[in-house]
Order: C-alpha cells, then structure tokens, then sequence
C-alpha cells in the first residue's frame, strides 16, 4: 500500500511539474533578446493583427491620486496560428525615474491551446522597451525620407536611445538634435549614444530648432501637452511619436497631424489614446482623416511614403501583439518548448 501511494505521489508531483511556468530574470531577457531578433517577428505581428488574425485589449490604471505620477498598463493579445497568448503588466512611475530605478514590469506567457502559464517573464519594462524599438524601425522602413542627414530626439529616457538606435540602423545619418526638459539628462542620453554611434555630431538644442533641422524627429516621452507644433515642420519630414500611450498624454498638437499623412498601430486605439485621441476630442480632427495602420503598410495593402515632400507621422501607443512576437523570439531563443 505504501508503495502504491509513493507511486501515485510521485505521479502527481511530476504532473505538477510539467505544467509549473519557468521564471524567467531580467538578465535572462537581456542575454537572449536583442532589438534585431525583433524586427522581423513585431512586422509579422502588426500584418497580421491589421488583417483580422489578432486580438489586442488594453487597461490603463493609474493606483496614484497624482495620475501623471505613474500608470499601470495591462496589455492582452492573442494571435492567430501562434503558440502562446501574453498577459503583460507594465508600471511607468516617475519616482523610478527620479531614483535611476528600473521600472518593474511582468509578462505571463501561455499555452495558446491548453491556457496553461509556460512563463513568467520579470522582463523589467525590456520586452516593452525592444519590441517598441522594433516598431519605429519599422515605421521608419515604410514613412521615413529616403535619405536621411539629421534626425532629433525630444527626450532622454530609455526609448529616445532605443529609438535612435532603431532609426539608424533603417536609416543611417550623420546628425543628431537632442532635446530634454532636463538638459543633463540630454547629455547623459548624448553620451551613451555616442559609445555605440561614436560617429554622430550631436548638438543640444530647443525643441523647435531640433525639430525645424531634421528629416526624421522622434518624440519619447511623458508629456501631457503637445512638444511638436505642425507650424514648425517642413516638406519631407518624418515623425515616429511613441510616448503618448494613454488617454491622458499627448505630444504632437492638431496642426501636426492636419499638415500630415498619419499612420497609426490600431485605429480604434488610437482615437482613445494619446496625439489623435487628444485632437478629436479638441475638435481639430477626425478619426477618416488617418490614413490608416502600419500593419497595412508592411503587407502592402496601403502605400507607405507616397512622395518625397509629403509630411508623415506614425504615433503608436503599443499592441499586445507585438509582445506576442518578442516572447515567442525569447522563448525559443531559451530552448523553452511551447
């Protein structure tokens, strides 16, 4: 009797192991995950979400009384024919910028047929930060000028380098235009650009020579009002704006989005959430004037940059579709079976 009561324990140990999720650490993510394994794998996911094989759903919290002190998105996405479905979790709080800190963050993987956890990923905001990288080099591959000389930066944190980074390598220049509300900031972001582009000329200006001098500009940040004004473009540009992400952010005012052709990641997220979101509720824009998703550029169902004068923006707020992409790459990059 005993034995057979070993056995069955036994049995149901292993039972519970084989289906025990793999905790995966933050050095673990940044060992396996690079921005050019993501690249090709989020361009798949944005195709294939903007022909109906995905399905994305968003929360935004704010656990603060002070909400532009810190939010909370919960981000769900399930796409068609992949093995796994992710619930992420991503904190912003600005006490962690103060501090230097890290911002915390989790990502649940599963088992897109049995719904079983395979992962719990402690990815500390890095999945979010490369698969957002790998969006603007995308959005750069389809919208950006053909050549570019001079690109701006307007902000100093994580993604204004990784976004740099992105640009570049889609598209190389030579000169680059930083601004931040905090101008040491802007230098420390200047100094560790250089290390790995040591041949860039960078200059540290105000937000509108930064964004009158250059083919592409790049907007990162937190803001709540508008840092691009459409009275300071010219022909030909390119704008990737990343940091609006929620309802309660924004950084291109109307006229930018008036004078240009306006590419989003989701059409319906984005008349609830950040640049768009803040003009139609304003009055100074419809959700019919944008020109469509990026997804539909990279399958080639609408045109990218139609002519070289005409002026265009991407401003993504961020699928769960696209961590979709970066955890199956990081998975099997593991060897973990799915």
């Amino acid at each position: 009797m005993r034995a057979m009561l070993e056995v069955r324990d036994n049995s149901n140990r292993a039972a519970r192991n084989s289906t025990s999720p793999r905790f995966v650490t933050p050095s673990e993510v940044e060992a396996a995950l690079g921005l050019e394994d993501l690249i090709e794998p989020v361009s798949r996911a944005f195709q294939a979400y903007s022909c109906g094989r995905a399905h994305n759903e968003m929360i935004s919290l704010h656990p603060l009384r002070d909400r532009t002190a810190g939010d909370v998105l919960v981000k769900a996405a399930t796409l068609e024919g992949s093995t796994v479905f992710v619930v992420k979790v991503a904190p912003w709080f600005a006490a962690n910028v103060a501090d230097g800190k890290p911002q915390g963050g989790l990502v649940a993987a599963f088992n897109a047929l049995t719904g079983h956890t395979i992962a719990l990923i402690d990815d500390q905001h890095r999945i979010s930060d490369l698969r957002t990288a790998a969006a603007g080099a995308l959005a750069a591959r389809v919208l950006a000028p053909a050549t570019v000389e001079s690109a701006a930066v307007l902000g100093s944190g994580t993604q204004a380098y990784w976004q740099t980074m992105a640009l570049h390598r889609e598209r190389p220049f030579d000169r680059l235009y930083i601004w931040a509300r905090d101008e040491r900031k802007a230098r420390r972001l200047g100094g560790r650009i250089s290390q790995r582009l040591p041949h860039l000329t960078i200059q540290y200006v105000g937000a509108e020579t930064a964004v009158r001098q250059s083919d592409v500009i790049i907007t990162a940040t937190g803001a709540r009002e508008p840092i691009v004004r459409g009275d300071w473009l010219h022909e030909g540009q390119h704008i990737t704006a990343i940091g609006a992400d929620d309802a309660t952010k924004c950084e291109l005012d109307a006229t930018t989005l008036q004078r240009s052709r306006v590419l989003v990641d989701e059409i319906k997220l984005a008349t609830e959430t950040g640049d768009v979101h803040a003009a139609i509720a304003r009055g100074q824009y419809r959700a019919d004037l944008l020109a469509g998703e990026l997804g539909e550029v990279l399958a080639g169902r609408k045109m990218g940059r139609q002519s070289e004068s005409e002026i265009t923006v991407a401003t993504l707020s961020g699928l769960g579709v696209q961590d979709i992409a970066a955890v199956e790459v990081l998975l099997r990059k593991m060897g973990e079976k799915t």
